[in-house]
């Protein structure tokens, strides 16, 4: 059984948590939050995107008010943090050089050489480090991965990433709104689909991007950005936090040689193929379903338990998907 530990007990520590107790070989053991309601876990703290998990009763957990004592007294195999961001590279290297194993929820870390330091630490403890990128494992764009891999309907021609939301106004001191502390809109919500293209494509040959900015907090408002692969297709991003409250939203359009999938889901059915040459005739794609948060958890553990190589999500890949950040932070500066 291995045992863990949450550092954070937002929204995302209520999200790990309901799926730890849906994995058989996992056993949450304690939590740790500065904060007394949070670590009182009475009930699960709502943020933009809703929790599908059945309830779960947390009362007989080990609770600390100081994440650095969970790490050193709770006994934990495996750190699990869903801590602002800002605290994310601090904590994982603690963590790591306790000896414990960490899964570090997204970003990364605020920069680059954050996540050196990361895995710096990783490889000194011999011990593993993933982050929870979960559009990695999520069903609908794994099936994108596979039409890729499988050239279900040919080469891929070109990818539009898309992913909005209102502006997150619900968290621990507005920290999320502060752009020191959270990198905005940037590393919080476009960090999703930047790492997914670099999941399916790695590194673009050329980027390109451009923002909006909110003064005078300084926050990205809207990105765009722009791939361009060698002899690949095209890929265009585009992540933002709106000013009105609006409903979250995410999906893809990707056109192959020979069809066309997209993932709405404001339409019917959300994940459809096109592959008719004349006439328009969408039909549902073939998947196989699931929940990207209990999969990339459930995934991370295996790999503890069994030594395993971690192939999905290596740290060093999402290291390279911040760097793809500050690549777009330097062309947004040329402009």
């Amino acid at each position: 059984m291995i045992k863990i530990g949450i550092l954070g007990m937002g929204g995302m520590g209520w999200f790990h948590a309901s799926r730890i107790a849906q994995i058989p070989t996992a056993q949450l053991v304690a939590i740790a939050d500065i904060r007394p309601e949070r670590l009182a876990a009475e009930r699960a703290v709502q943020i933009n995107i809703a929790n599908s998990a059945a309830p779960i009763d947390l009362s007989a957990l080990a609770r600390y008010d100081d994440a650095s004592r969970l790490i050193a007294e709770s006994g934990v195999d495996v750190i699990d943090i869903c801590l602002p961001s800002f605290l994310h590279a601090r904590y994982a290297v603690e963590a790591l050089q306790a000896g414990k194993h960490v899964l570090c929820e997204k970003p990364m870390a605020l920069s680059v050489a954050e996540a050196e330091q990361m895995l710096a630490a990783s490889r000194q403890a011999g011990r593993k480090l993933m982050i929870a990128q979960c559009i990695r494992f999520w069903p609908e764009f794994r099936f994108l991965r596979d039409c890729m891999q499988e050239a279900k309907f040919g080469k891929l021609i070109s990818l539009n990433l898309f992913r909005i939301s209102g502006r997150p106004i619900w968290s621990w001191e507005n920290w999320m709104l502060d752009a020191q502390r959270s990198g905005g809109a940037l590393y919080d919500l476009h960090i999703h689909d930047v790492d997914f293209a670099n999941f399916l494509l790695g590194m673009p040959a050329a980027l390109h991007a451009s923002r909006r900015v909110s003064e005078p907090a300084g926050l990205f408002d809207a990105i765009h950005a722009t791939y361009e692969y060698a002899g690949g297709p095209q890929v265009h991003i585009h992540s933002g936090w709106g000013q009105a409250q609006i409903p979250f939203h995410a999906g893809y359009e990707a056109w192959f040689e020979h069809g066309f999938v997209r993932l709405d889901p404001s339409r019917q059915p959300a994940l459809a193929v096109y592959e008719h040459l004349t006439t328009v005739e969408g039909k549902p794609a073939v998947y196989e379903a699931g929940d990207a948060y209990y999969n990339e958890i459930a995934y991370f553990l295996n790999c503890v338990q069994n030594d395993l190589p971690l192939l999905e999500c290596p740290p060093e890949s999402a290291r390279d998907s911040l760097l793809l950040l500050e690549k777009e932070l330097a062309s947004i500066a040329a402009l």
